[in-house]
């Protein structure tokens, strides 16, 4: 019981950056970066800001919400819970990888 409990909160606690990057970057008036740092570089490129911060910062709530549904598995069964954050962590974010650059390419 305490395995589920803890694989249920380290998931939620890795959600909750997730959904608030993705909340914060929909209100920001600077492009919504994907952790190059590279925000001079993205203020030149992005023509649509707010139209790019909104469709990434929905990216970034999806990859957030797939950890809620992964800590809602883990609280009912532990080892389901870490196949799930053992597959979310690589494969979504190389989803969000590619989300990013087509995005990058669809509004520059």
């Amino acid at each position: 019981m305490s395995s589920q409990i803890i694989i249920a909160l380290a998931c939620g606690l890795c959600a909750v950056p997730f959904c608030l990057i993705g909340y914060l970057g929909t209100i920001s008036k600077t492009p919504l970066h994907f952790w190059n740092g590279d925000e001079k570089k993205l203020k030149k490129v992005i023509r649509d800001v707010p139209g790019y911060n909104r469709r990434m910062g929905a990216a970034y709530r999806w990859y957030g919400t797939a950890f809620l549904f992964c800590g809602l598995v883990g609280a009912f069964s532990a080892p389901a819970g870490i196949i799930g954050i053992g597959t979310l962590c690589p494969l979504g974010l190389w989803l969000l990888w590619k989300r990013h650059r087509r995005l990058l390419e669809e509004y520059s």
